[in-house]
C-alpha cells in the first residue's frame, strides 16, 4: 500500500474524529464520509510508515448507510467539525451506542439526549482568523493542518453566537484589519472566543498577537451585541487559549447560566459545556444512583469540579463537600486553591486521621485523557464505598475501569449510561457508576 493506490474497503466502525474505520491488508484505513456498513472505492492519501495505518478518501461509494443524508450543513466536508451530520440523527445515536458495545464492551442502559434535531446546541464556541484584510473569515483549523474553514453562520452554533460572530467580522473587516498567519507568524487578530447564557447575552474574548500593534481596542469600541468584551494575547506557537491572560475591555465579564437549578457565572475563559443542556441531564445523573435516588452521608469529594455545578447539587444531600479544580478561574469561583487532584488527594491519604479519609461518595468529571494511572492508584487506596466518573472519552474511561474494577482495584461497575452532548459528531460522553467491592 502506498499513497495514491485505489484499494475497496468496508468501514466498521467510526474513529473518535468520525471517519470511516476498515481493514486492509493488516492496516487500518480511515475514510472521512464512509460511515460503517459503506463499502467504498478508496484513494489512499497518506499511509504511515510507524504506525500501521492509512488515511484515504472515497472516490465511489457502493451502497449507502440506511440513515445516510445529506448534510444540511454547506461547510459539511471542510471544517471536519460534524464528521456525521450526513447521517440522521437517530441513526447517528444508534451508531454511538452500538460502538460503545463493539469497541470497549460498554453497554449502557440507554442514551440521553434532547427532543431536537441535534442543531444550534453550542453555547460556547472558539474561532481563527483567517484571510486578507477585508476579507476576514472566522473558522475552524483543518485537521492536521494550519488551514482554516470558514464557518459563516454554523448550523451546530447557537443562533446568538453566530450574531456575534457575523458582527464581529463586519467590524473587523471594516476597519481593515489583518489576520495572524501561523505560518510566517505576522499579522493581528488571532483567536476569538465566544460564550452565550442562551438569553441573547454573550462574552466575546479576543486574543491577538501583538500586545501592542493590535486594532483589538478599537474593534471592541464599535461591537454592539456583547454584553462583554475581553480582550488577551498569544504571541506563541499552538492554540491553546486558556493559557492567554485576558483583561477586561468593555462591559460585563460573565454570564449567570442556570443548570440543574444551579446558577453558575462563567468568564471569557471558564469552562462550560458547549451543550449545557444535555450536559445539565448528565450532571443530574452524576450526583444521583442508576435508579435515579440520591446518595447522602458526612463527606462527599468532588474532584474537577469546574465550574461547581455538582458541588452545589451534592451540598443538598451530604454535611461537608470538598471540592477539587486546578484551573485557576473555575477554582477562585469556588472559593479553593487550584491544584491538581494528585495534589488534592496526597494529603487526605497520608493522614488515617484526614477528616475526609473515609468519604461517602466520590465524584470524578476528568477531561479527555481520564483519570490516568495515579488518579485511580489514589481512588483504589481511599476505597470510597461509591465513586460516580463522568467521562468525555470511553477510551480513556475503559483504561480507568481496568485499574478501578480489575484484580488490584476496589471497585466494581454497576451501571453506565450514555449522553449525546455533541450530535453530529461521534463524540460520546458517560456516566459511570461505581461501588466499593466490599
Amino acid at each position: 500500500m502506498k499513497p495514491g493506490d485505489t484499494i475497496t474497503v468496508c468501514a466498521e466502525s467510526l474513529s473518535r474524529h468520525g471517519d470511516g474505520v476498515a481493514q486492509h491488508e493488516g492496516r487500518e484505513v480511515h475514510v472521512a464520509g464512509l460511515l460503517p456498513g459503506e463499502t467504498g472505492e478508496v484513494k489512499l492519501d497518506y499511509v504511515s510508515r510507524q504506525r500501521m495505518r492509512a488515511h484515504g478518501t472515497v472516490i465511489e461509494r457502493r451502497n449507502a448507510h440506511p440513515g445516510r443524508r445529506q448534510a444540511p450543513c454547506r461547510h459539511h466536508g471542510r471544517c471536519n467539525g460534524c464528521a456525521v451530520m450526513d447521517m440522521d440523527v437517530a441513526s447517528q445515536r444508534e451508531l454511538k451506542v452500538a460502538q460503545l458495545s463493539k469497541r470497549h464492551g460498554f453497554e449502557v442502559d440507554r442514551i440521553v439526549a434532547t427532543d431536537d434535531d441535534g442543531l444550534h446546541y453550542r453555547w460556547s464556541v472558539k474561532r481563527v482568523f483567517a484571510g486578507k484584510p477585508g476579507a476576514l473569515v472566522l473558522g475552524s483549523f483543518m485537521r492536521g493542518t494550519h488551514n482554516v474553514a470558514d464557518m459563516e453562520g454554523c448550523l451546530v452554533d447557537h443562533p446568538d453566537i453566530i450574531a456575534a460572530c457575523d458582527e464581529l467580522l463586519t467590524v473587523a473587516n471594516d476597519a481593515g484589519a489583518a489576520a495572524y498567519d501561523e505560518l510566517d507568524e505576522s499579522g493581528d487578530l488571532r483567536y476569538a472566543w465566544f460564550k452565550t447564557d442562551g438569553r441573547g447575552n454573550v462574552l466575546v474574548a479576543i486574543v491577538t498577537a501583538d500586545p501592542l500593534a493590535t486594532m483589538a481596542h478599537g474593534i471592541a469600541e464599535r461591537l454592539e451585541r456583547p454584553a462583554g468584551i475581553a480582550w488577551g494575547v498569544h504571541s506563541g506557537r499552538g492554540n491553546d487559549m486558556r493559557g492567554v491572560t485576558i483583561r477586561p475591555l468593555r462591559g460585563r465579564q460573565t454570564l449567570a447560566i442556570e443548570l440543574c437549578g444551579e446558577l453558575v457565572h462563567i468568564g471569557p475563559q471558564g469552562f462550560l459545556q458547549p451543550n449545557p443542556t444535555t450536559a445539565a441531564l448528565a450532571y443530574h445523573d452524576l450526583v444521583r444512583v442508576p435508579a435515579g435516588g440520591f446518595p447522602h452521608g458526612r463527606v462527599a469529594l468532588d474532584l474537577y469540579a469546574g465550574a461547581g455545578i455538582t458541588t452545589n447539587l451534592l451540598r443538598e444531600r451530604f454535611e461537608v463537600v470538598v471540592p477539587c479544580e486546578s484551573y485557576p478561574e473555575s477554582a477562585r469561583a469556588l472559593g479553593i486553591k487550584a491544584e491538581l487532584v494528585e495534589e488534592f488527594l496526597a494529603p487526605i491519604l497520608a493522614d488515617p486521621h484526614h477528616p475526609h479519609r473515609s468519604p461517602d461518595l466520590v465524584i470524578a468529571n476528568p477531561p479527555r485523557g481520564g483519570l490516568g494511572a495515579d488518579v485511580c492508584n489514589q481512588l483504589n487506596a481511599l476505597a470510597a464505598p461509591r465513586l460516580h466518573i463522568m467521562s468525555c472519552s470511553p477510551a480513556s474511561l475503559h483504561e480507568d475501569l481496568q485499574h478501578l474494577t480489575g484484580d488490584d482495584g476496589a471497585y466494581k461497575l454497576i451501571a453506565m449510561r450514555a449522553f449525546d452532548t455533541l450530535p453530529q459528531t461521534a463524540h460520546i460522553e458517560l456516566v459511570a457508576w461505581l461501588v466499593g467491592k466490599g
